[in-house]
């Protein structure tokens, strides 16, 4: 099945980080519409999405239940392979950012880690940071 988008969420337990904020990890999760995972079952700071070449990806930040305003203020690629993306990821909106992935024509994925910075919505918490990693899938029918 085709995708023509990818949509990565950060799920964040606001009351829970708020309490314990040096324990961010403990209190997000992250999630997309591909089946993105975890390299490290034991680590969410592995996550991993793949996508196919020239998808719209779009990252969004949630709460699980305060009703908080969960912003993602920046996101930060290190490593840029040349191509990886046709459109930079730039922000749309207090709490969204979107991109569009180049075109991956190698026998291999190409990958770039990144870093997340998010507000959790609560007046006087510091910004938290998580570091997932995103791959362009390597084009259909090419050499392992």
């Amino acid at each position: 099945m085709a995708y023509t988008s990818l949509n990565i969420m950060l799920t964040v337990d606001v009351r829970g980080l708020h309490n314990d904020p040096n324990n961010e990890l403990k209190y997000c999760t992250i999630s997309d519409n591909q089946g993105g995972r975890l390299d490290n079952p034991n680590n969410k700071a592995t996550f991993d999405s793949i996508a196919d070449s020239n998808t719209w990806v779009t990252w969004a930040g949630q709460d699980m239940g305060t009703g908080n305003l969960v912003i993602i203020t920046d996101l930060q690629f290190e490593n840029v392979p040349e191509g990886f993306f046709y459109k930079a990821p730039y922000q749309v909106s207090d709490d969204s950012w979107v991109a569009v992935l180049g075109e991956n024509n190698s026998n291999h994925n190409m990958e770039c880690k990144y870093t997340i910075t998010f507000d959790d919505g609560v007046r006087g918490d510091h910004k938290f940071i998580i570091d997932p990693k995103l791959q362009i899938r390597k084009k259909l029918g090419a050499n392992n």
